[in-house]
């Protein structure tokens, strides 16, 4: 696998060991600004299949303690949902995963991309042993003070087809392909 090997100890579950976490290989490949349309709805390639390892490991990276949480049997014995609880933020890694490293959506992974907001709806919690599929569209693309900004609508749904987390993403991007190249090859 592609990446930092110095952080390679870090990475623990069956979807971290197969995501390629190398966003400068493939580079080329990415959306960029100047091409993404405005309007333009796509499903994305991957579908997440939820597991407690991930939920669990997730949950202890960002340095959760509760135990039902990151212990999964504590988590079958008292947790409301009757198993590990995904926290809020865990849909950036199932937005990263469904993406995936090609095709439309792929301008999240641009070397020097900036978040500068999110806004997160959470209608549904997410349960162990889902499948989560995302869909998404580009709502606007914007030059304020001279940055580049995009913004995703980002539609997770569960297992049952019901809406579980509508998420608006912003990033700030170099505007073409060009001004990637200078990232990258800087």
């Amino acid at each position: 696998m592609k990446g930092i090997d110095r952080l390679d100890h870090l990475f623990e579950t069956e979807k971290q060991l197969e995501f390629d976490r190398d966003f400068l290989s493939g580079w080329e490949l990415y959306d960029t600004w100047d091409e993404v349309e405005v309007g333009r709805t796509h499903k994305a390639p991957n579908d997440y299949c939820v597991k407690a390892e991930d939920l669990i490991y997730y949950n202890r990276a960002i340095g959760e303690t509760d135990p039902i949480l990151v212990d999964q049997e504590a988590a079958l014995a008292n947790s409301p949902t009757g198993n590990v609880i995904a926290h809020p933020a865990f849909l950036v890694s199932m937005l990263f995963y469904c993406l995936g490293p090609k095709g439309a959506g792929t301008w999240l992974r641009t070397p020097g991309a900036r978040n500068p907001f999110q806004d997160i709806e959470l209608f549904e919690p997410i349960y162990v042993g889902e499948r989560i599929s995302l869909t998404f569209t580009t709502v606007d693309r914007f030059v304020r003070r001279g940055k580049h900004y995009i913004t995703n609508q980002n539609d997770f749904t569960g297992s049952n087809n019901a809406l579980k987390v509508r998420a608006y993403g912003t990033l700030i991007l170099p505007s073409t392909r060009e001004e990637v190249r200078r990232f990258v090859t800087a």
